[in-house]
């Protein structure tokens, strides 16, 4: 959001090549140029999610609202994950991330900070190749040394990998010595979770007498281009350590609340000078969502400092581009960037009327406190229209859903039973003889037909976990290279 008012692009080969307030000018310069108008609409950068783990999108169904402190206990969830690692579970992995493409960029997501599982090479590449698909740039986080060892020849300057420093259980010096030494000879960068759950906390303060922050600082990979997620329990009197290292910080707010994972620090991150992004976490590809808890959250918990919503449009931008290291290419609308762009209409009823010649601040305070993705008219990625008036395009729509409802079909049986089953065309409204109350039911169907027990929890939520999650098979993790347990 470098500039406001009435603007006019000119984009060629996916970059913005000339930016006039005048479109006529544009059109007398490039006469053959193809003319888009987007008279009333707000153009936006396309978001960009500093956090997400594509497992989510299916996994969510297990979670639930379930603590993430409780989440190993889940039998659904272990089995869940044992099944993506088996490596004949590839084409599911392809279908899984095909179907969070598809959602990011529906939401104007364009550029996402992915942390995948540990998966083989091959699996991952097939997760690499099928969410571009749906034109979203990722960058993702390595997990394991074949991992790296796999991609370590790719290209930096494409800005597709960064390096995770894995698990809290398998931090070492001898494992901080090795991702430094490797991130400085492959030119990824490190991507560190940090400091999530209190309990993560006290055990790396158990084991090296020191916090979090404060363990990654001393062993050396706290450089510039280090990205930092989530620093939920970090000491606010240490906090100054990313200033001063210029990193940035990815908060997951509505994650942490629904995992209840607690987020102190955010009672005072907005006193300090550091540069905050955005991600979704676990499930969820909304950013506008994550806005607006981050926007309103002072309403519901005394004490945290506000952030204007020009800040949180640029949480969701251009800092996420910074986090991603890909600044110099996304995040903004200025000449040389990609053509990243989300179209909202601005003449929509449920949006206050804008000035004539509105502000920054007064456009991202109608985002914040207004807008939702089912505003979004389009989505421009590197050039092309990935979203057109509404509708995701260059994507079969139905066969994402087909694909991904067999996917749940395979994982979560009762979930993907209750989606599939066949039903008539229609549900009838029935009016009951006994009764003047209205009541739905199914063709066919009677009052009578529902067992006394079941009429009793018909309105009570069910488990999380249905009991025949607990049926799927275990799978015995063959033996590979992870972080923290050998050199490369």
């Amino acid at each position: 959001m470098n500039r406001c008012g009435r603007y006019s692009l000119l984009i060629r080969d996916g970059r913005i090549v000339d930016i006039n307030p005048s479109a006529q000018t544009l059109i007398s310069l490039y006469p053959g140029a193809e003319v888009v108008d987007a008279r009333n609409r707000i153009i936006l950068p396309g978001f960009i999610n500093a956090h997400y783990h594509g497992e989510g999108v299916l996994l969510r169904y297990i979670t639930g609202r379930v603590s993430f402190g409780s989440w190993n206990e889940l039998p659904g969830l272990r089995g869940a994950f044992a099944r993506l690692l088996d490596p004949a579970s590839a084409s599911d992995i392809a279908t899984l991330y095909r179907t969070a493409g598809y959602l990011h960029i529906r939401s104007g997501t364009t550029a996402v900070a992915e942390f995948p599982a540990g998966y083989t090479p091959a699996v991952l590449q097939g997760a690499i190749e099928n969410i571009a698909r749906a034109g979203v740039r990722t960058v993702f986080a390595l997990q394991t040394w074949d991992q790296v060892e796999s991609f370590r020849s790719s290209p930096p300057a494409l800005r597709q990998f960064s390096i995770s420093l894995g698990p809290v259980e398998s931090y070492t010096v001898y494992s901080f010595d090795n991702f430094v030494r490797v991130s400085a000879e492959t030119q990824f960068p490190l991507a560190v979770h940090l400091g999530e759950t209190r309990a993560e906390v006290e055990s790396l303060r158990g084991r090296f007498k020191k916090s979090p922050l404060r363990i990654v600082k001393d062993s050396g990979a706290l450089v510039p281009a280090t990205h930092l997620i989530h620093c939920n329990h970090i000491p606010e009197k240490e906090i100054d350590l990313t200033r001063d290292g210029g990193n940035p910080v990815t908060l997951c707010v509505r994650s942490a609340l629904a995992k209840q994972t607690g987020y102190p620090l955010l009672r005072s991150l907005a006193s300090h000078d550091v540069t905050i992004c955005l991600g979704t976490d676990w499930g969820e590809t909304d950013l506008l969502g994550e806005i607006r808890v981050l926007r309103n959250l002072r309403t519901y918990y005394p004490g945290i400092l506000p952030y204007t919503p020009l800040e949180l449009i640029r949480m969701a931008t251009i800092n996420g581009a910074r986090a991603l290291g890909i600044a110099s290419q996304a995040g903004s609308l200025e000449v040389g960037k990609h053509a990243d762009l989300v179209l909202i209409p601005f003449n929509d009823v449920r949006l206050p009327a804008l000035s004539a010649n509105p502000t920054a601040e007064e456009i991202a305070g109608i985002i914040t406190d207004y807008c939702d993705t089912g505003m979004i008219s389009d989505v421009m990625a590197q050039g092309v229209f990935r979203v057109r008036d509404g509708e995701v395009v260059r994507i079969d729509g139905n066969e994402i859903l087909r694909d991904f409802r067999q996917l749940q079909g395979k994982f979560l049986p009762p979930a993907a039973e209750e989606h599939t089953r066949d039903r008539s065309p229609g549900i009838p409204l029935v009016l009951s003889d006994r009764s003047e109350k209205p009541s739905l039911l199914g063709e066919g169907e009677t009052s009578h037909d529902v067992p006394r027990e079941e009429k009793a929890n018909m309105h009570s939520p069910g488990p999380v976990v249905d009991e025949s999650m607990q049926k799927f098979p275990v799978v015995v993790k063959k033996i590979r290279k992870v972080f923290g347990e050998d050199d490369i």
